[in-house]
């Protein structure tokens, strides 16, 4: 059984954001994937411009195999994003200090 009050930490290489229009359902949202920082970075500039929200994440269950979570709207909000200087990135300026984004703190609060 696992402890859900403990926090889970993602590694930034390992998430997938979820980018499109302000407002957007996840599914509707392009996928820049986080691997490779380089790519992720061309990734975001080729996108249309009204394309400028982090709508979601995306990353492997660390409890279930082969299973992926989205995490979106209040999932998304109650996610905590860190720096490289353990500093917090709020949702909206994910995107724009991307080069610094180490990890996700997820505490199962939503």
């Amino acid at each position: 059984m696992s402890d859900n009050t403990a926090p889970t930490v993602i590694d930034a290489a390992e998430l997938t954001l979820l980018v499109g229009i302000p407002g957007a359902p996840a599914y509707d949202a392009y996928p820049i994937d986080l691997a490779d920082r380089d790519e992720a970075r061309q990734g975001l500039s080729d996108l249309p411009a009204e394309a400028s929200a982090l709508v979601a994440i995306e990353f492997d269950d660390p409890e279930e195999r082969g299973s992926r979570i989205v995490l979106a709207d209040a999932g998304l909000d109650a996610a905590q994003f860190v720096d490289d200087e353990d500093g917090l990135v709020a949702v909206d300026d994910v995107l724009a200090q991307l080069a610094h984004l180490q990890h996700v703190l997820l505490t199962g609060e939503s």
